[in-house]
């Protein structure tokens, strides 16, 4: 894969954007092949079928069916999937959730280059393309506290119910998850990361090395102490008191 084009697609049913992504991807992105440009669903999907690209540029909103209703055209994905959005902070976080990419428009030349050095990573990844799946789960559900979390690390990823999570600990610049069951699942990423993608009201910041889902709170002790599910303690800074007493009450 080092050596060889990622064959790809660009979807959008506006004509400049398809251009200056084309245009983008030529001259900063040179591992990339655009085999076809498409500018909507109907078409995309025989393009798809015909070309078996490893990546597709997909727009979210398009008059004749949108991005997602172009993926659930396929039985099984298997390409990967960077979408062309100005959704709204939920619909990203949706994304994040799914460890699929996405690029704001107007897109920027930094964030293109780096989606698209984090799909030449991923395609050597066994059964990467389940993030996608993983994407249309949580938009099935409506809420991310009921979806799935795909956690990537070095080796390729783990998918997980965020309901599960009773923790997270910073670990340097990556992060640790606890869940129920006494499972513990390491990720690349760092705690400020799902900081702003956890849903804010379930998961709150109480030390600057941990993040609590309250669901799973037991209690509190003078020790400065959060008491959590399945024996767990975490500490609560004197900062994050206040909000975490705050927050608790409402959430129960």
């Amino acid at each position: 894969m080092n050596n060889q084009l990622i064959k790809t697609i660009i979807v959008d049913d506006e004509k400049p954007s398809r251009e200056a992504l084309a245009n983008y991807l030529r001259e900063f992105c040179p591992g990339v092949q655009i085999v076809a440009e498409c500018k909507s669903a109907k078409t995309a999907f025989k393009a798809i079928t015909e070309h078996q690209p490893q990546l597709v540029f997909l727009d979210i909103e398009m008059p004749k069916g949108s991005g997602f209703d172009l993926l659930k055209m396929f039985s099984s994905v298997h390409f990967k999937v960077i979408f062309i959005t100005a959704f709204s902070n939920y619909a990203v976080q949706a994304f994040r959730c799914s460890a699929t990419d996405f690029l704001l428009k107007p897109v920027k030349i930094s964030e293109l280059k780096e989606a698209v050095n984090k799909v030449k990573n991923e395609l050597e990844i066994k059964d990467s393309y389940l993030s996608v799946k993983a994407l249309l789960d949580n938009f099935s559900v409506h809420a991310p506290p009921n979806g799935k979390l795909v956690i990537p690390d070095s080796k390729g990823f783990t998918v997980i119910k965020t309901s599960d999570i009773i923790y997270c600990e910073a670990d340097g610049y990556c992060s640790c998850f606890y869940l129920t069951g006494n499972l513990k699942v390491s990720s690349s990423r760092n705690l400020k990361f799902y900081e702003e993608l956890l849903p804010a009201h379930l998961f709150i910041r109480t030390h600057h090395s941990y993040i609590v889902n309250l669901s799973h709170v037991k209690g509190y002790s003078h020790q400065e102490e959060i008491l959590l599910a399945d024996g767990f303690k975490c500490p609560l800074s004197s900062g994050n008191k206040r909000a975490f007493i705050d927050l608790f009450k409402k959430h129960g």
